[in-house]
């Protein structure tokens, strides 16, 4: 099973890949793309600080990371293209002339090949709960987070394989866990 999480920046995701993966034994976790190549293209996140070359870059390593998953080995993916993607999108809404018409139907088109593959796509929303943290990797613009909110949100929605979790961080896991038996993934 190849399970994603979804989100913009601070609302959980990493942590619930590490709850989710204490509940399944068996399943391991792919860092986020950006993370792991953060240093190596010296990434920023942000509107106008990302170009099309780095979305595209993110997208290839998820791509890649799907493909090596090998029989019935559950990996859960702390984000996917589909964030790589959104964040392209509203880039070029707020203006960063880097993301042509070209660009994103490329991205988009890598995006569908790399999401053509995954099982499940849970969305981890923004909550009132979760302030934005500076951590050094997200933008610590909150309106630019809440425009990418939206837009992952409507990007995810359309897969096959859409959940959404809600709640406490317990409260997160348990609906997943319990989603996941329900629709005969575990």
């Amino acid at each position: 099973m190849r399970l994603v999480l979804v989100g913009a920046q601070s609302t959980g995701k990493s942590t619930l890949a590490a709850d989710l993966a204490e509940r399944l034994p068996s399943a391991r976790v792919e860092p986020e793309p950006f993370r792991v190549l953060r240093s190596q293209l010296n990434l920023i996140s942000g509107a106008d600080t990302m170009t099309p070359e780095h979305e595209l870059a993110l997208i290839e390593h998820n791509q890649k990371r799907l493909a090596a998953v090998r029989g019935q080995e559950n990996v859960i993916y702390d984000r996917c293209a589909l964030d790589a993607l959104a964040h392209a999108l509203v880039a070029r809404d707020l203006g960063n002339e880097a993301f042509t018409t070209e660009w994103l139907n490329r991205l988009e088109a890598e995006t569908s090949k790399a999401l053509a593959v995954v099982d499940v796509l849970v969305l981890v929303r923004i909550g009132s709960d979760l302030p934005l943290m500076d951590d050094g990797v997200r933008s610590t613009d909150e309106p630019y987070r809440k425009r990418v909110d939206e837009k992952i949100t409507s990007l995810a929605r359309e897969h096959p394989g859409f959940m959404e979790v809600k709640g406490t961080r317990q409260e997160r896991v348990d609906a997943l866990t319990k989603g996941l038996v329900d629709s005969g993934w575990l």
